[in-house]
């Protein structure tokens, strides 16, 4: 009933808040990159966006513990747990417009930023790698803690 709609509404609208964003942000990336390497500048990007999505889930998953959503709880008719979560995850994926003020505004801006000293940094370059690469890592290894010992992170079974 109205339960399963809310509960899948704040799922559909990160999707569509996702959609809309991941296009004026490709296009930003790749004219920040150097002539030539667009192709790869856009793989990077993709990849970093999908290794995000798979982390969010891992995180989600171990965010069930925070409120009892168990199926028992859900059935006794105690959707307090539920609700709160929902907001808390609604609130976490809409929190990227608090950056949008951090975006250039005009090519101008674009081009001021892959002009400075510090967009070519290896130190920079290193830790978005060990992020990204962490970021695998977690989301496999909460992958297959779920797989292996369902409920670990104390969700129901």
């Amino acid at each position: 009933g109205l339960r399963d709609v809310f509960a899948l509404g704040d799922d559909a609208f990160a999707d569509f808040i996702s959609g809309i964003q991941f296009l004026p942000t490709t296009i930003m990336m790749v004219h920040l990159c150097p002539a030539g390497s667009e192709g790869a500048s856009y793989a990077m990007f993709t990849t970093v966006n999908n290794s995000a999505y798979t982390l969010s889930a891992a995180i989600s998953t171990v965010m069930l513990g925070i409120w009892d959503v168990s199926k028992e709880t859900l059935m006794s008719g105690d959707v307090s747990g539920m609700t709160k979560l929902t907001i808390l995850t609604t609130f976490i994926q809409v929190s990227g417009v608090l950056f949008v003020k951090l975006l250039p505004r005009t090519k101008e801006d674009l081009a001021s930023l892959h002009a400075d000293q510090y967009s070519g940094s290896k130190v920079g370059g290193f830790i978005f790698l060990t992020i990204t690469f962490l970021s695998i890592l977690y989301a496999v290894v909460v992958g297959v803690l779920n797989i292996v010992k369902p409920g670990w992170a104390g969700e129901s079974r």
